[in-house]
């Protein structure tokens, strides 16, 4: 069996393949983990390989490290960024640069479409990367997320709230302050992402935690891969550092 995990600024995902596919899955808070709690993995007595993304920070990767070298006999493969995988090309100038979630996400789309792509990322912030039909990352935008923008928002008031949530219709005008701020942060981001796809020829795919609000609000067609990161990591020709036991 494999262990997959994506661990992301607000929260770490994970899956347990076997052969027949998932068989577990499970998320939780990153910050509970950098605060000392454990990931909580079930299903997965017989772990035969750990594949992890983290775009965290370096205490959750050794967080990490140093839980399941524990509590499984096996390395811990460390995804990374390469100028080229997967028949996919880096377009930064510095692919080192790059965040290893997003080049997942890009490697996992191509593999599924083999076409023109743009890959939308909906977390804690926003990313958009484009990819031409050869598969050749042309770069991307990065953008504040919801939550982000929301908090920047309340920043300094008496209002605490910054969750975003879905809305019946982004281009009817808030009627509440907190409603014209949730329909205002996410027509940005709509909008943002109509003008590319009006701009760039290919297929919308979108990931994240904020996916599905966004793909509800889109005037254009959508596809929503919950996992598409996770997905990047068992896309063979990726490339991973093998952590000491």
């Amino acid at each position: 069996m494999i262990l997959d995990i994506d661990a992301g600024n607000t929260r770490i995902k994970w899956r347990v393949l076997d052969q027949a596919g998932v068989i577990a899955r499970g998320d939780q808070l990153t910050e509970s983990v950098r605060q000392g709690t454990p990931l909580e993995i079930t299903d997965a007595d017989n772990i035969q390989r750990i594949r992890l993304c983290s775009v965290a920070g370096s205490d959750i990767i050794e967080a990490l490290h140093s839980q399941l070298k524990g509590q499984f006999d096996c390395p811990l493969a460390l995804a990374e960024v390469n100028d080229s995988a997967a028949g996919v090309l880096c377009g930064y100038k510095d692919y080192l640069q790059l965040g290893v979630d997003r080049w997942l996400a890009v490697i996992a789309a191509y593999k599924n479409v083999a076409n023109s792509l743009i890959v939308v990322d909906a977390g804690s912030a926003v990313t958009i990367d484009i990819v031409d039909a050869e598969g050749a990352h042309q770069g991307g935008y990065i953008v504040p997320g919801l939550r982000l923008m929301h908090q920047a928002l309340w920043q300094g008031t008496e209002h605490i709230k910054v969750e975003a949530k879905p809305v019946a219709n982004i281009v009817s005008p808030g009627r509440s302050t907190d409603d014209a701020v949730d329909k205002g942060c996410l027509l940005l981001l709509v909008s943002t992402i109509e003008a590319l796809v009006d701009q760039h020829n290919g297929k919308l795919v979108i990931t994240g935690g904020d996916g599905l609000i966004l793909r509800d609000q889109l005037r254009v067609a959508a596809e929503y891969c919950p996992d598409l990161v996770l997905e990047g990591l068992a896309v063979e020709g990726v490339g991973f550092r093998v952590l000491e036991k």
